[in-house]
């Protein structure tokens, strides 16, 4: 029985979801907000129970559910994710018609996320993840019009596109690739399971945005909802990198990958992707977009650890996926009102915002500081992780690796610091109204930087834990 309790981070936002599309709540957003806190409840009360629940297709296809730390990690951090983000969706979408359709499938998206989390095998990761590509369609659609339609379908055309990838892998790896997770067996891959595996990770790679297949952050998150844009960016992407991260570490094996083709695949892509983003970022003057070009470069900078396939690299993937998933959120959430208050798309309309409204911009700081890696917030912790861990590792990749990583910083600092220049010195004859984000906003977005500032500052909890999970396939 305990066991099962695992099940309720699924079901729970699942009912909820049917619920509001269904009965079309008058307070939806104040049901969704509550809901959405009891989902992190049953994550807390599920957190401890390890087990598994398994259900037989044929004699060699099974779907299963397992719980171990990395399932919790993921599981906490995608459900406050979600809290926040509902949150934030009754100011931004206050007033706004068929609300209930939005929070619906928000609710839907959780419960398929939830699934990916606990997935224990890459049959059952690989259904719960089209499940979530079906589900957070409708979110970008939501604004409705010609372009909303069309980014639409780019995101729909490259998730699909990149599902193929990983089914044409399932088929190559065979018996292989439908053994559960859990401590691979050391072994010599075969060139067809060596290309099985770089056909699911490449696949993967698609909804964490990695070139060459991250052309659909820029086209979809302009037209989504902020809100939506916060959770493509934020929590979604970050299925991809724990795609890459079973199949890698969990299911073929990390020490058996070393060496191989398809980690110079991996490494030559990743460090390809943070510099093409970062560069793409500095020169782009809409402001979602540059942020969602800034995602490709920053969640590559996971998949690089993921790729040294050392203990340290893991470790600092998992870094760069908790305080990317705290900035960005919060990042999409500052353009959000920026947007919502001050009709402001654009880097040029952000002048004065500073002033006129101090706390979303003071957020939008110390955010863009993470991103940047400056201290006392965790992005610095991330860089100084991976800088160590590549050069650790040494070869010539590996070091460029950290050549890039310090370019791409660079950057960073050029595109976001301009923003919050012009935000905060607009000129002596600047004048305008203030106008602030009510205070159920500022004090999501406080929450946030406050936890970036915190394990920034001490990250020896987090890095045991990471470290413990390290040690599960080491």
């Amino acid at each position: 029985m305990n066991s099962l309790l695992y099940l309720l981070p699924i079901l729970f936002p699942l009912g909820a979801g049917l619920f509001v599309l269904l009965a079309k709540p008058k307070r939806v957003g104040r049901f969704s907000c509550v809901a959405a806190g009891l989902t992190v409840a049953s994550v807390a009360l599920s957190m401890g129970v390890h087990g598994s629940c398994e259900h037989r297709l044929s004699y060699n296809l099974v779907l299963l559910l397992h719980a171990d730390r990395l399932s919790f990690f993921f599981l906490l951090l995608i459900s406050v994710a979600f809290l926040i983000t509902m949150i934030c969706s009754c100011e931004y979408l206050h007033g706004a018609r068929r609300r209930h359709i939005f929070f619906g499938f928000l609710f839907l998206t959780l419960s398929a996320m939830m699934g990916i989390a606990l997935a224990g095998n890459l049959v059952t990761f690989y259904m719960f993840f089209e499940l979530m590509t079906l589900f957070s369609f409708p979110l970008i659609l939501y604004q409705k019009g010609e372009r909303s339609a069309l980014a639409g379908i780019v995101y729909l055309t490259y998730s699909v596109f990149g599902a193929c990838l990983v089914l044409l892998g399932l088929f190559l790896g065979g018996e292989l690739t439908l053994r559960p997770f859990g401590q691979p067996v050391s072994a010599v891959y075969s060139p067809q399971q060596l290309w099985a595996y770089l056909m699911i990770a490449l696949g993967f790679s698609c909804k964490a945005g990695m070139m060459p297949l991250s052309n659909w952050l820029p086209k979809a998150h302009p037209e989504a909802p902020s809100p939506a844009s916060a959770i493509l960016s934020g929590v979604i992407t970050k299925t991809g990198v724990l795609g890459i991260l079973r199949t890698t570490y969990f299911l073929f094996g990390a020490t058996a990958l070393q060496g191989t083709f398809p980690q110079t695949v991996l490494l030559v892509l990743s460090i390809a992707t943070i510099f093409t983003g970062s560069m793409l970022a500095y020169k782009e003057q809409i402001l979602k977009k540059r942020l969602a070009f800034s995602s490709v470069s920053q969640i590559s900078y996971a998949v690089f650890g993921l790729a040294l396939m050392t203990p340290a690299g893991l470790c600092a993937a998992l870094f760069q996926v908790f305080f990317h998933a705290c900035a960005k959120l919060g990042l999409f959430m500052c353009a959000g009102n920026y947007l919502h208050y001050a009709s402001a798309h654009r880097v040029e309309d952000l002048v004065g915002m500073g002033r006129r409204m101090p706390g979303v911009t003071a957020a939008f700081t110390c955010f863009s500081l993470s991103l940047i890696g400056i201290p006392p917030f965790g992005g610095f912790v991330t860089k100084w992780l991976l800088a160590s861990a590549a050069l650790t590792k040494g070869g010539f990749l590996p070091q460029l690796g950290v050549v890039i990583l310090m370019v791409s910083a660079l950057l960073t600092a050029g595109y976001l610091l301009s923003i919050v220049s012009r935000a905060y010195f607009p000129g002596k004859d600047f004048t305008a109204e203030r106008q602030d984000a009510h205070f159920p906003m500022l004090g999501s977005l406080a929450f946030l930087v406050v936890l970036s500032a915190v394990f920034g500052l001490f990250p020896a909890p987090l890095e045991q834990f990471f470290c413990s999970i390290a040690a599960m396939v080491f």
